[in-house]
């Protein structure tokens, strides 16, 4: 099995537990997950290209040694672009919304300690409306699509070296139901059970950001009045939300499991 950017780094090793030397022998960023606890924890987040980029290594280049390292045939494998927090305005909320939690794991990712459990931990003091704020020694990338399920929204900014201020807002509540039901966002239309006859279907759950928000960009420019496009999803796209406002589409959200949400979009006649 050739390894591809989105594979977990969890999966990467347990099929190719030799991988860890060449992981290492990439990036002292990667020694930590010599520690077993840390390899258990943290590896089941993130992918190979978030990894990567974490490490400030190429996404598709360490894809091409790790399928070298195995033996594998190397395609040709097209850059891989990454969603970021950084780079982007503060947004409102930074300076409306109340902290109301901090935590600073520097140190204890300097050390290769398990930082996980303490980030969740802070993570589930903050209410709607609040903000989480992160001091870390990278961008934490894996942490935004977990966070994403519970509705936090990332920014960041990079202070210095091995200094990373990061801030999630919680805009709403995302735990996933256990029994399927339909939720329905801000702005939305009025819930429905029935997909409509007129939908065109568009499935991003195994795409690695940013390709997911492009897809279906894509695929709105090609629906017609009245039609309605069907993503199949593994989490909630949060920042498309506000461009749908904008464009004036009704859209529901479906949270139908573990990394499956659907999500109806329908364009105004």
């Amino acid at each position: 099995m050739s390894v591809t950017p989105n594979m977990k780094i969890s999966e990467l090793l347990k099929q190719y537990p030799q991988l860890l030397d060449v992981l290492v022998a990439q990036s002292p960023e990667f020694k930590r997950l010599k520690n077993p606890l840390v390899r258990k924890v943290q590896s089941r987040l993130a992918t190979v290209a978030q990894a990567a980029a974490m490490a400030r290594l190429d996404p598709a280049a360490l894809v091409r040694t790790l399928n070298l390292a195995i033996g594998e045939p190397v395609p040709e494998t097209p850059s891989v672009q990454l969603a970021s927090a950084a780079g982007a305005p503060p947004p409102p909320w930074l300076t409306t919304a109340p902290v109301a939690v901090e935590l600073d794991v520097r140190e204890d990712q300097r050390r290769g300690g398990q930082v996980l459990t303490s980030i969740m931990a802070a993570v589930g003091q903050v209410k709607t409306g609040q903000i989480f704020r992160l001091r870390n020694t990278f961008e934490p990338l894996p942490l935004y699509d977990a966070l994403a399920k519970q509705g936090f929204v990332p920014w960041a900014r990079e202070l210095g070296p091995e200094d990373w201020e990061v801030f999630f807002f919680k805009s709403a509540d995302g735990t996933a139901p256990a029994v399927p039901r339909v939720q329905v966002e801000e702005g939305a239309s009025a819930p429905s059970e029935e997909v409509p006859t007129d939908t065109l279907t568009v499935d991003v759950r195994e795409l690695v950001p940013p390709q997911p928000m492009l897809r279906i960009m894509d695929a709105l420019e090609r629906l017609q009045s009245g039609q309605t496009l069907l993503v199949h999803h593994v989490r909630r796209p949060v920042y498309l939300f506000p461009r749908l406002d904008e464009m004036g589409y009704r859209y529901q959200v479906r949270d139908i499991g573990p990394e499956q949400v659907d999500l109806l979009i329908t364009k105004p006649r």
